[in-house]
């Protein structure tokens, strides 16, 4: 598949990589770590997600309906962390000012837009096309793919590092998505167009 967008108008989007996660990002922690570190030497924007909770009576919503409150970890738990293997990325060195990361905390919904400073960040950088990775595929990642094309984003999604709980989930994804929303792409794929 070519890419046709321009890069220096494009950002990452790593979708919650948390330790609650683990089970899921497992699969694709090596293609994501490949994709930041790709990134960062061609000084493009990463934006990591960490959903959680700070009062679920009150954030929760119809996802702690749909859940049970007791699925809907805290922010600032242990659940709640970026996965150490990640870590690294998110914390860079204060001397690394071409490197530019941004950790949205504020998302407790699947869709990483929805009132948080993502579109803000987004608009003030002047991105045009995101590359959407992480988990969990048909949740997460898939909302906030819908919601970016929405919003007049071109989408590339990960069929190689996003990841669901099993292959039949994310393969639905990708097919949905392919259809009308984002162009699928590869790890590789896209370290080369970068």
């Amino acid at each position: 598949m070519s890419i046709s967008y321009n890069p220096k108008t494009t950002a990452l989007l790593v979708i919650d990589m948390q330790v609650y996660f683990r089970n899921s990002a497992n699969k694709i922690i090596k293609n994501v770590q490949s994709l930041v570190k790709r990134c960062h030497e061609k000084a493009i924007p990463v934006f990591w997600t960490q959903h959680g909770h700070r009062n679920v009576e009150f954030d929760g919503g119809a996802l702690a309906r749909w859940w049970g409150k007791e699925e809907c970890f805290k922010w600032g738990s242990k659940d709640w962390e970026i996965l150490p293997e990640l870590r690294p990325y998110v914390l860079r060195s204060p001397t690394a000012i071409d490197i530019l990361d941004f950790v949205i905390k504020s998302k407790t919904r699947y869709d990483a837009f929805y009132k948080t400073e993502l579109n803000t960040l987004l608009i003030s950088l002047g991105i045009e096309t995101l590359i959407i990775s992480g988990v969990s595929t048909n949740v997460c990642c898939e909302t906030t793919a819908r919601s970016g094309f929405n919003q007049d984003y071109n989408i590339i999604f990960l069929d190689d590092a996003t990841a669901a709980d099993n292959d039949e989930m994310h393969k639905a994804s990708i097919l949905n998505l392919a259809y009308g929303f984002a162009k699928i792409s590869t790890v590789k794929e896209v370290n080369e167009w970068l």
